[in-house]
């Protein structure tokens, strides 16, 4: 079929299965405000693979990240060989490496774990922290939020752009011009890319339930509520000016999609970024359109219009229907397929509580693996991750994107 035979998305639907985005956009409003709403299992779901099973590409991803110390959370992802070759080096380099100062790096990463609800990233950051010249106070803080007493001006618009990325998927123009008085445009991309890849692993470790190692003694700050201070606004940069320009690669040569010529301005953090894109979309073990649906559906949630209309394509191309799209735009309760709604329901949990709870979870493992179910959280978060990376950067749609935009309720 032509872009033009897939532009019904582009008129008002069907009336009985349109008016269904009026529940998608009740959930935008209403999620002014999040709090961690559910624990990560006690027992984990998908149990660590001993190192002895480890592939050779497993441990060589492993030894780049070994001094991170998590060794739980790599043997869990070795259960997938591809998931631990393609995230490792990129969190190591996130964690320890980056071109972000060390002390930001730990603000902003503590601040993102703590709104995730992840412990276990938690008291492995915590750790470092401690040695890297913080104390006990400075985490309390930290817990506390941006609106806690004491902050420098920079500190507190730091903390603040990790509550905006939680919240809204987007840092706001003026924490964005705040940081930017310091920051080059490689320390921004790192800023974005910090906090939505904690938030992806995160929501890994959460609903995997990866154990804390024997002698991480640090955990979370007690009595202190896990709330961000930032507002859901769906206020997004299409159709006007971009905060990082796109440019032509280092080889020369022409940019073949807006997204690649924005981020090549940081080349070790887009190389090892990279893979994990690689990995969700050539090396998924998921049926294709089942990985397009989590794709679409994290960009609605995102209010991400470049990657649902990227995705919309290749779904429709691998086997995706126009009632497939519908279901996907209306939510979790629209589709009669049992596995599309859970996976649909798998991603809005991830959103909304960076972990898929029980009954989401036993429900897809009764059809999946746990190489799949590695590669559904991959997806959502790996996608969640690159859509406030794209809109935060202000990515404009590429051309072929025309036919695909969202349906006027989401714009």
């Amino acid at each position: 079929m032509t872009g033009a035979a897939y532009g019904f998305h582009q008129q008002e639907f069907a009336v009985n299965r349109y008016l269904r985005l009026a529940a998608v956009a009740v959930v935008f409003t209403a999620m002014l405000m999040t709090s961690v709403s559910a624990q990560s299992p006690s027992t984990p779901r998908i149990a660590p693979l001993a190192e002895s099973e480890w592939s050779e590409t497993v441990r060589e991803a492993a030894a780049v990240f070994e001094s991170t110390g998590m060794r739980n959370l790599a043997a869990s992802y070795a259960n997938r060989p591809e998931v631990a070759e393609a995230s490792l080096p990129h969190l190591a380099y996130l964690w320890t490496e980056s071109v972000l100062p060390p002390r930001d790096r730990a603000l902003l990463s503590l601040r993102t774990v703590w709104l995730t609800g992840s412990e276990y990233l938690w008291a492995h950051r915590a750790g470092l922290t401690m040695r890297e010249g913080l104390n006990a106070a400075d985490l309390i803080r930290i817990a506390r939020g941006p609106n806690e007493p004491g902050w420098s001006d920079f500190d507190r618009l730091l903390l603040l752009a990790a509550d905006e990325m939680h919240i809204d998927s987007f840092i706001s123009d003026s924490t964005w011009a705040g940081l930017s008085e310091r920051y080059d445009t490689a320390q921004m991309i790192d800023t974005i890319d910090t906090a939505g890849a904690l938030t992806m692993h995160a929501g890994a470790a959460n609903s995997i339930g990866v154990q804390i190692e024997a002698g991480v003694t640090e955990r979370f700050p007690s009595g202190l509520a896990h709330d961000a201070v930032a507002e859901r606004t769906n206020i997004r940069l299409v159709d006007k000016a971009a905060r990082i320009p796109p440019r032509a690669p280092a080889g020369g040569g022409p940019v073949t999609a807006n997204v690649f010529g924005t981020f090549n301005h940081n080349p070790p953090g887009d190389s090892v970024r990279g893979q994990i894109n690689m990995l969700v979309n050539n090396r998924m073990s998921l049926e294709p359109p089942h990985r397009e649906l989590l794709l679409i559906r994290i960009g609605i949630l995102t209010r991400s219009e470049y990657e649902y209309a990227a995705h919309m394509r290749v779904g429709l191309r691998v086997g995706l229907t126009e009632s497939d799209i519908e279901d996907i735009l209306a939510g979790p309760d629209a589709p009669e397929d049992p596995v599309k709604a859970a996976l649909i329901r798998a991603t809005d949990e991830l959103f909304e509580d960076d972990i898929v709870s029980t009954a989401t979870w036993n429900e897809l493992a009764a059809t999946l693996s746990d190489g799949q179910m590695l590669d559904v959280l991959f997806a959502v978060g790996g996608y969640r991750s690159n859509s406030i990376l794209i809109s935060t950067a202000g990515v404009q749609l590429d051309a072929n994107m025309a036919d695909f935009r969202f349906p006027p309720a989401l714009r």
